[in-house]
């Protein structure tokens, strides 16, 4: 693939679009070239064209926030989170909140990648960086990557700002396909399209545990991808409707 060297040819979404469909595995480095942090260098993780990690110092919530605001975790499991990474600050969050019984593997993963989704949206808010990829090999062992719909979906692209797709004076604006796309989430994780949140959780929560790749270790090589599959999608249909 032949990178253009400055993200303000180009977009972000359009370059990730291109690597998806070239499954591209390797790490886009983003390096700001402006302003107080020029040189500070964003990286994006690809594992055949889908993101499995974000590397950026771009601020987003911690694992701890998140799990608070989407109700997996309540006010007296933060201040015991808080008391035992002051005594141990080189511990992760999610790793304490799974010793002491306060949280499913499922909700941390969840939590994970919801926070892998804001860092992602944090980079689309760079005005121009220049580009760098770095080709490696596919790994066996990956974390669960963002399925096409969580990176790609509703993101800018270079024709749309340069107009080259602007509806004609005079016509209604295209619809986003929102309720359409919320009510495919639900038939995903099995519900009603008027199912409530915490149902939406215990739904999410259920399929997940049984989707996911780690639960089926003598699953072979078709079988893992089938897997990743359909956790990446549950995992999609899950952030839409909670977000």
């Amino acid at each position: 693939m032949r990178l253009p060297g400055r993200l303000s040819a180009t977009t972000l979404g359009d370059l990730l679009g291109v690597m998806h469909r070239e499954r591209l595995s390797g790490i886009l480095e983003l390096i700001e070239i402006e302003g107080a942090q020029a040189g500070r260098a964003h990286r994006v993780h690809l594992d055949a064209g889908l993101v499995a990690q974000v590397d950026s110092a771009l601020g987003v919530p911690r694992v701890g926030e998140i799990l608070k605001q989407q109700g997996f975790v309540g006010d007296e499991a933060l201040r015991r989170l808080t008391r035992e990474l002051t005594r141990a600050p080189g511990r992760r969050a999610g790793e304490v909140l799974l010793e002491g019984g306060q949280l499913s593997p499922q909700a941390l993963g969840a939590a994970l990648r919801r926070q892998l989704r804001q860092r992602l949206d944090a980079l689309f808010t760079l005005p121009d960086a220049e580009l760098r990829f770095h080709v490696r090999r596919a790994t066996t062992e990956r974390p669960i990557p963002l399925s096409p719909r969580e990176f790609l979906h509703q993101r800018p692209r270079k024709r749309d700002r340069d107009g080259s797709r602007r509806p004609p004076v005079g016509t209604a604006p295209p619809t986003p396909g929102r309720d359409r796309a919320r009510s495919q989430a639900f038939a995903v994780l099995g519900l009603a399209a008027d199912a409530p949140r915490d149902s939406v959780q215990r739904a999410f929560r259920k399929l997940a545990r049984a989707a996911h790749p780690d639960r089926h270790p003598a699953a072979s090589s078709e079988e893992r991808a089938e897997l990743l599959k359909q956790f990446a999608a549950l995992s999609a249909a899950y952030h839409l409707l909670v977000a």
